[in-house]
């Protein structure tokens, strides 16, 4: 075989096999309910900081955590033992009664069962620690028994836990604490018997093997009804995207196919999608990016039943914020999707 035809066809059966992961993620996001929260507190993407530094939206608190960056990954990086991490939220001197969390994981195989990031809900000496691992998700809860739930059987083994990148989230409304592995609900406590007022993560670097955090979110205002036309206008960040990319990622499909299902059953309703960026960047790339995460959502809507003709995408760039872009905070709330009726 030629080493020319040799080539495409590899490159070709690597396609095709992220293209069907791909479809296969959005299938299994299919039936996924959380619902993050609308006002963001605390959104690092990592942009401004510097590869092999200490992570700047972060107080470290023990032990070390650097930044990861190279051509594939941009990541916080554990580096040792005992590495302790607290968020800096930015207006707000309390945790609210009610918010969300959301972060992307990677454990490296050779941990085998010993876990990688574990988040700690914090009220003075009493705290509920949510550990992932591939064994079963847990959380410990201060002077009460723990709560526990095997993995679907798929995570118990080392296939799709350790590395890959695993999305975590977390809903934390008045006692109430869900927690979601991926796609899958695997906690649900009723009353967790604390209303924490600091977020600790934690983890255990051991052997130089990987540890890593990204897309560290967190969130207020969880909205009763996730899809919900307001004067004629909805405003959502639940339509997510990795940085300066238009990929619509996975766990994004609840508010994705809510809208979807509005659509098909209002057929005379026309709607543009309009896409918005932050200040980060030049103009004419954000302007850009903006077109191109606005189609990609009218894509995804036509695909799920919407007519082609119900819908328009309009990239706006970074001409109409509605924060500041001085801080990560007001960048992230500018970095949004609105669905506007026509």
């Amino acid at each position: 075989m030629q080493p020319k035809l040799f080539l495409l066809i590899a490159l070709a059966q690597v396609f095709n096999s992220a293209f069907s992961q791909t479809q296969q993620d959005y299938k299994d996001y299919s039936a996924f309910d959380f619902v993050p929260g609308e006002t963001i507190l605390f959104d690092d993407n990592l942009i401004n900081d510097k590869a092999g530094s200490a992570p700047i939206m972060w107080n470290n608190e023990g032990g070390k955590a650097t930044v990861l960056k190279d051509d594939n990954e941009t990541a916080i990086s554990i580096d040792e033992y005992y590495t302790k991490l607290s968020p800096k939220l930015k207006n707000t001197v309390a945790l609210p009664d009610s918010f969300t969390i959301e972060y992307d994981t990677w454990l490296a195989a050779g941990y085998d069962g010993n876990p990688g990031i574990e988040i700690h809900l914090m009220n003075g000496d009493a705290e509920a620690v949510i550990t992932p691992n591939k064994h079963e998700m847990s959380v410990s809860l201060s002077g009460h028994d723990p709560v526990n739930k095997d993995n679907p059987e798929e995570y118990f083994g080392e296939n799709k836990f350790y590395d890959r990148w695993v999305h975590i989230s977390i809903v934390y409304m008045k006692k109430h604490l869900v927690v979601y592995l991926d796609h899958y609900k695997q906690i649900d406590i009723p009353d967790c018997y604390i209303q924490p007022k600091k977020i600790l993560v934690t983890g255990n670097e051991s052997g130089a093997m990987k540890i890593l955090l990204k897309n560290f979110k967190v969130a207020k205002n969880i909205p009763v009804k996730s899809f919900d036309l307001i004067n004629g206008k909805f405003v959502t960040h639940a339509i997510k995207f990795d940085v300066n990319k238009s990929f619509i990622k996975p766990e994004s499909m609840p508010i994705v196919q809510e809208i979807a299902a509005y659509l098909k059953n209002h057929a005379a309703v026309k709607l543009e999608i309009g896409g918005h960026t932050d200040s980060d960047g030049d103009d004419a790339g954000n302007q850009k990016l903006s077109e191109q995460r606005a189609n990609a959502v009218k894509t995804m809507l036509v695909s799920l039943g919407a007519q082609d003709a119900q819908l328009t995408a309009k990239g706006y760039g970074e001409i109409k914020p509605i924060d500041n872009n001085t801080t990560a905070e007001g960048k992230a709330q500018n970095r949004r999707t609105v669905i506007t009726i026509k």
